[in-house]
Parts: structure tokens; sequence; C-alpha cells
């Protein structure tokens, strides 16, 4: 282009010399000049015919005219603006002007005006041009049949008006350039031009924009975004209006003013992305600003309605850039932040459930290529990944400032297990952030019980995302929690933590060296509990405390469970369920207890091997094969196997059963704290409102009465008396008296147990009886008979103290002996009796026969 513009140069010039040739050589052009041929100084002239008559008349059929020396570059325009300053003296000086083939350097040119009609065509530019006869008011008009500006590749047809004494010229009509067409109006005055163009059509911009690159040297982000990175099938200029100063070759670009629309359009955000549909844009041009508003565009499905673009200062190659406004209702995702990332800013956001109203700026600088992002987000009732770590919010306020910074106001915010009102700011160049807001409620849980459990706390946190993995430290808690492909949770100091945990609280824990958790979903946890120190009712077979141990734990969705480092406990947790099992632990209770200030809405379940159950208030201790034992609120259960038999046990506020059967008589004598029996089978029931106020039974088959203080006073005073010592029969031996079978009737009331009715039956020999046993002031107030079943009547002569023995109607034996003074110090004596039916015996037969409490 620029050599075809050298060359208008040289054209400019050949025109002037042939104005001024002419007026020089007027007169002798009057009577004609006519040259064959003629050539000189590299001019060639042929055929040339030249003649004044009223104007002058000029012809010539070859002129060459060899390279001239260089001018400054011009353009078309230079030359549109010559042929407007000369159109005075065309038509004045010039009958006819006709040069067929002009030749300058390598250019050819041909000149005609004859009966006003004007044509002048040349590599660079051409007119076809015919002038009305007659001028009204010194106007002349005249049609156009063809303008071209050769280098602007425009072509132009109409009609105008010409007043040449003023140089002012107007003009309608219809262009053509490059893929372009559509209706024009010029107006010339004071070498100013006005256009306005309308009705513009277009399949492409493609080659336009190639010619205005070239003619304007336009900024190639300029360029691409004009046409490249914005594509459509159909183009409508509605107007584009502006000026141009045909001396200065000012453009006045920035006044360039212009509407379009553009439909079917493939829109890039950047180079390397997907494009975007758009059904159509409305781009006006005002300003320096090209402004599109895009008409439902599409982006991966995604609409991104009510967003635009704007190209500004287009004209200005040092501060052009483009200010893209992106908006969506569409969900946050990756989709929408790989625009982002395109443009090199990372945003740890992505949205994967809920709604989204968001407004992203980016302002793109196309000299430095710096990018400066800012948008305002908010999600609603969403599910969000921040930096790896999926968190919920119920609504959020999101704003990315300057693309280095990112604030989060954010209402209900957390993850499955916590819900916070929290602010952030997170520093993209570090990617850091610091959290302050309040826990509204967190609540870690396995099936139905709360491993963390707290509310209405202020939170102060500090977020990390700089490496792999996201790391979130809640400092006023001492928690470092890891989000990854496993995330983590740790605590170096647990005991700030077990204030909040009731799971932890309710199997007895007191103390927490440290914590951490493994998980990946937050249901699933794995979690390791160093330093554990307890307050539980638990003793190692040496005597000493077992109150403390490492754990291991695992949560599920529906359970809890957990195992001790030293393997004598382990527990799960279960709807609403608690269940211990240890192993070579004894268990301590206290039947006195009244601690019942704190409420237990969870069932505690223990269940024991090997272990003794250690009753503190009366210092005695059962021993278990294994037993097992349930504690819900205030009430206690107990199934327990000892090595003989079994034993259960049932104790609330109101009520106490307790239900033994095939015992061993030295379990009896653990349970009462007694020595008193050897051997045997037993069956015990007692039913109360508590351990102060019961009634019992008790049965027991096989066994030996060998209380040592008992069964030894009883024999000294056997022994001291002469008539009594033949009733020791062989019932009374080494090992006991010998109890084939039994039953006591037993009742309790406050301190004074209140023993119904005795009765041991031996092979030989019976004892009965009744009486109390104040266990506050250990008196003893109880009246046995001894019997003898057998028939008596071989030793009846040798019975000296007949008043004191009872003869029966079936020739037994018996006599009374009353027990007095206290357990520590039992007295004895008989009694005689004037009435034999108040016989201890006789006394309590009817209750002995009566139901009681085993068959009742």
């Amino acid at each position: 282009m620029k050599t075809i513009s050298k060359k208008m140069a040289r054209y400019g010039f050949f025109i002037k010399f042939f104005i001024i040739l002419f007026i020089s050589f007027i007169i002798l052009l009057k009577y004609g000049i006519k040259v064959g041929s003629f050539e000189l100084g590299g001019v060639n002239l042929d055929q040339l015919y030249i003649k004044l008559d009223k104007k002058l008349i000029v012809r010539a059929q070859n002129i060459k005219i060899p390279s001239i020396k260089k001018e400054e570059q011009k353009d078309s325009s230079d030359y549109l603006l010559s042929i407007t300053d000369s159109a005075v003296w065309l038509d004045r000086l010039f009958e006819e002007i006709s040069l067929n083939n002009v030749q300058i350097g390598d250019a050819k040119i041909k000149i005609l005006y004859k009966d006003d009609i004007f044509f002048v065509d040349s590599p660079y530019f051409g007119i076809d041009v015919r002038f009305s006869k007659e001028s009204q008011n010194g106007v002349d008009t005249f049609s156009v049949q063809n303008l071209a500006l050769k280098d602007f590749n425009v072509t132009i047809n109409g009609s105008g008006s010409a007043d040449i004494k003023h140089k002012k010229y107007a003009f309608v009509g219809d262009f053509v350039s490059h893929e372009l067409s559509g209706k024009i109006e010029i107006a010339l005055a004071n070498q100013i031009v006005r256009y306005r163009a309308l009705d513009i059509k277009a399949d492409s911009l493609k080659n336009f924009i190639a010619a205005l690159d070239e003619k304007f040297d336009l900024s190639d982000d300029v360029k691409n975004w004009i046409y490249g990175y914005i594509i459509a099938q159909e183009y409508t200029v509605n107007e584009m209006n502006g000026k141009f100063d045909l001396k200065n070759e000012n453009f006045y670009l920035n006044d360039l003013n212009a509407t379009a629309v553009a439909k079917n359009l493939k829109v890039k955000f950047e180079k390397t992305l997907d494009a975007v549909d758009v059904e159509q844009a409305n781009i006006t041009l005002k300003d320096g600003k090209l402004h599109f508003d895009l008409i439902n565009p599409v982006y991966q499905k995604r609409q991104l309605n009510g967003s635009d673009l704007v190209i500004y200062n287009i004209f200005d190659e040092k501060t052009a850039g483009l200010s893209l406004n992106i908006k969506t209702r569409s969900l946050y995702d990756g989709v929408i932040n790989d625009i982002l990332k395109a443009y090199g800013i990372k945003i740890p956001i992505n949205q994967t459930a809920g709604k989204m109203d968001a407004d992203l700026n980016l302002d793109i600088k196309f000299d430095t290529s710096q990018v400066i992002a800012n948008g305002e987000f908010k999600p609603t009732d969403a599910t969000i990944d921040i930096a790896g770590a999926k968190f919920k919010s119920k609504s959020a306020d999101v704003k990315l400032i300057n693309s280095d910074r990112l604030s989060i106001v954010a209402k209900d915010f957390g993850m499955d297990f916590f819900k916070a009102d929290a602010r952030t700011m997170l520093d993209l160049n570090t990617s850091t952030g610091h959290i302050k807001g309040m826990i509204k409620e967190l609540a870690l849980n396995g099936g139905s019980e709360d491993i963390l459990a707290l509310k209405d706390k202020e939170l102060d946190a500090q977020l990390d995302f700089s490496g792999k993995e996201t790391k979130l430290k809640l400092v006023n808690f001492g928690v470092d929690m890891s989000f990854g492909d496993e995330n983590t949770i740790s605590a170096q100091n647990g005991d700030e933590l077990l204030k909040y945990s009731p799971l932890l609280q309710n199997v007895g824990v007191k103390n927490l060296a440290n914590l951490n958790v493994k998980t990946k979903d937050f249901e699933n946890l794995d979690i390791e509990a160093k330093g554990v120190k307890f307050d539980l009712p638990f003793y190692k077979k040496d005597g000493s405390r077992y109150d403390s141990d490492d754990f291991t734990i695992k949560v599920g969705k529906n359970a809890v469970s957990g195992l001790t480092a030293s393997g004598n406990a382990r527990f799960i947790a279960q709807n609403k369920d608690v269940n211990i099992t240890t192993n070579d632990l004894n268990l301590r209770v206290d039947t006195n207890s009244t601690d019942e200030t704190k409420e237990q809405n969870f069932a505690l379940n223990l269940h024991a091997k090997n272990a003794d159950i250690v009753i503190a208030d009366i210092n005695k201790t059962l021993p278990f094969v294994n037993f097992s034992a349930t504690k819900k609120g205030s009430s206690i259960s107990l199934n327990g196997l000892p090595k003989q038999g079994r034993v259960g046990l049932f104790k609330d506020k109101k009520s106490l059963n307790l239900d033994a059967t095939d015992i061993s008589g030295e379990f009896v004598n653990q349970l009462f704290g007694i020595q008193s029996f050897e051997g045997g089978k037993f069956r015990l029931k007692i039913v109360g409102s508590g351990t102060k106020e019961f009634k019992g039974e008790a049965r027991f088959y096989g066994t030996h009465l060998r209380d040592y203080i008992f069964y030894q006073r009883l024999l000294s005073f056997l022994n001291s008396i002469p008539s009594l010592l033949s009733l020791k029969t062989p019932d009374f031996n080494d090992k006991g008296f010998t109890i084939e079978n039994g039953k006591i009737l037993f009742e309790k009331n406050g301190s004074v147990i209140n023993f119904l009715a005795i009765e041991l039956v031996g092979s030989s020999a019976d004892i009965g009886g009744r009486g109390t046993i104040d266990l506050a002031t250990k008196k003893i107030n109880i009246d046995l008979e001894l019997k003898i079943l057998k028939d008596a009547s071989s030793i009846i002569d040798k019975i000296p103290l007949v008043n004191q023995i009872i003869l029966g109607k079936d020739r037994s034996l018996s006599t009374v002996i009353a027990i007095r003074g206290t357990t520590d110090k039992p007295e004895y004596s008989t009694q005689v009796l004037q009435d034999t039916l108040l016989s201890p015996l006789k006394l309590i037969r009817n209750v002995l026969q009566a139901p009681f409490l085993i068959f009742e």
C-alpha cells in the first residue's frame, strides 16, 4: 500500500503540471498543437493534440513520464483533496480532456473529461462523475457512477451536489468495502469530510479489519477482539458517523460513533478457552469504546445473561484494553474458574450445588498484558469447595478484589458437622487467610453420640491453601485441620476439646493429652487419643486404679468403637447405648451412692471378663467369671456368672430386685459379708424399694453352717449342758451343721433385719427359728429350736433335765436356745417352754408353708 501511496504523490504532481502547462500555453494552444510523436528527457508523447477554443481541448493516446523525485508519502485521500481543490478549474479551463494512457513509472492512469463527464482510473484511485448541465445558485449537481478509493478498497456510487466556488460538496449513495455494503452520506466543507453510513450488511469482518490494521496499525489485541475472538455469521451496522480532515489526514477516531447488531456469534474470552455461543450482540462505538452487549450467551451449557465486554481506548495502542464483565446464575464451578485461570488468576472456590448470582469483571491492559479481576459472587443454599475443603452455606457474599484478595462473609456456613457465621479475607498471593466469626453449632458424632458438641462459640481460625493440602487452624481451640485426599484433625491440647465432648465425658474421660483424627468424609473417622485419663470404677487385679490409657477410636455412620492400647477395655457407642467390655478389671460399686446430679440420658452397658465386683460401702468382693451390667439414668441392672450359678440384679430409684440361682455357699458368704456356709447350692431372691427396705427368701441345699463365732459358740453351749449334750447328732461335725435343705425368710427395714422364719433341715436334726439383727448396733434377738428328727425312745431315759427338753408327739426331741448379745459376741441360753405350741418351729410353720417370694 505504501508503494501505491508514493506513486499517488507523483500523480498529483502530474495533474498540477498539466494544469499549469495548459494555462501557460493558452494562446499558443488556441490554434491547436498536434504532435504525432515526441520524446525528450525520458518523456514520450504519442498523438498529442492540444487546442484552445473557448476552453482547452487536450487529447493524447500515450504519455510516458519517468519516475520523479520522491515526495512526501500520500494516499488516495490526498488526491481526492487535490481533485476537489482543482475542480473549480476543470470546467473553467477545459472543454475536453482525453488521456487514454498516462504512464508514470510503473503506474498507469486514464483521464477523461467531456460533456460534463469526468473519469479517472488508476491503480489507487478511480472516479466516474457526471455533472448536470445547469447549476442552481452556484451549486452543481452530479451523479457518481463510481468512486473507488482503492487503498481503502471502498467503492461508492450515488448522487451529490457541489458548490465548487466555496468548495462544498454533498453526496448520498451506496458503498461497498471488502465484505461490507450499505448506504452512505458524505458532506465535504473546509477540507473536512463528514460521513454517515447506514444499513451496513456483512457476513464477515475479516478482510475489513485487516485493511484497518494496515491503515491504522491497530494493536494485535484490539484487532483480535474485534474480529478473531469474536466472530459472527451476520453483521448489521445500523449507523456509523464520523469525520475526516483531508488536509491533516485526521480521522477523529474518538469522535467515531456506531451502532450495530451481530448475530450467531462465537466469542472467545481467551484464545485457549472454548467459545461462548451468543445469539446476538448489540454493539456500540462511542468515545473510543467498543461495547458488546451479549444476548443469550451460553458457555459450556451455562447461561451468562447480562454479560458484556468493552474494548476501551480502542485507537490508542498504549492505553487500549478490555473490560470483560461476566454474569451468571449458574453454579460457580470449574468451568467459570477456567476463565480466570486462563488469565493467571486462581480462585480457590468451586461450587458444586445450590444457587449462584455471580458478577465477574476482568480489566485487561493490552500493552502490558496486566489483568485485574474484580467480582462479587452470592451463593445461596450452596455447597462450596474452598481450597479443597467442602463447605455448605445458607448464604454468602464473596468478593474478588483486584485479583489478589478474596473477601467472604457467610451465614450458616460450615460442613455437615458444624455451622457458623464467618467472615474471612484471603490473600491469593500467599494463599492464606484469617477467619473470624461465631460457631453456631458443632456436632461431630458417630451414630447418636456426639464426639464433639458445642454452640455459640467464637471462631478464630487461620487458613492456608498454599500447599497440596488445605490447612485450617482453629486458634482458640488449639485444633489443626488439614483437607486433602485424607482429612486430618489434630489437637495437641486435648483437654480444650474434652470440654465439648459428651461421648468422652460420658465414658468417664477426665483428661486428654492429644487427639489425632483421620477421615475422608467426616462420617467415618479414625481417632488416636493419647494420654487419656479417666475416672471409671475399674481396678486392676493388683488393686491399683485403672485410670489412664491410650485409645484407638473408629467412628462410623451408626456407631463409635474404641480399643485401649493395654487391651484392658474396649467400647462401642450405638443407638444411645455405650457398651464397654473389660478384661481382668474389677468393678467398684457403692450401693449407697446417691450421686445423681448429672442426668444420664444414655445406657451404659458393661461386659466384664474375669472380673470381681467390689462393694465399697460394705468392703466386700464378689468374684465373677464374667458379668454384664447396665446403667441408664438411676437404674442399674446386673447379670453375672460366678464360678457357680447365676446372679441377676435390678435397682432404680424406687425398687430393688436380686435373683440368684445355684450360687455357692462361699459366694453367699461374700455377698453378705459372713462366713456362715460352706458348699451347697443356694437360691436367693430379694425385692424391695431399695437397700434399706426389702424382703427376701433364701433356699439352699447340701451345705454346711459353720459360722466361726455362731457355730463355735453354739457347740460350746451344747457341750456345757449335759442334758443338751445328747442332742449333738452327726449333723454337728467338724465341717459345721450339715444342712440337706433349708429356707430363710427375711426382711429389712432401715438397719434392722427381721428373720421371719429360719428352717435348716439336716439328716438327723433340724434347726428352726426367728428373730432380728440390728446392723447399726449389731444387737441379736434370735430364738432357735433344735429338733432331733429320729425316734428318741432309746435315749429318753438318759436325759436328766426333762424340763429343758420337749418331747414331741412323733417322739422327737427338741430344745429352744435364745441368742442375744451382738454379732461379735453372741450369748446363748436355753428356754423352758410351758406350752409346746409356742415353740419357734410351730410358730414359723405357717410362714414357711405359705408362698413368699421365689414361688409366689
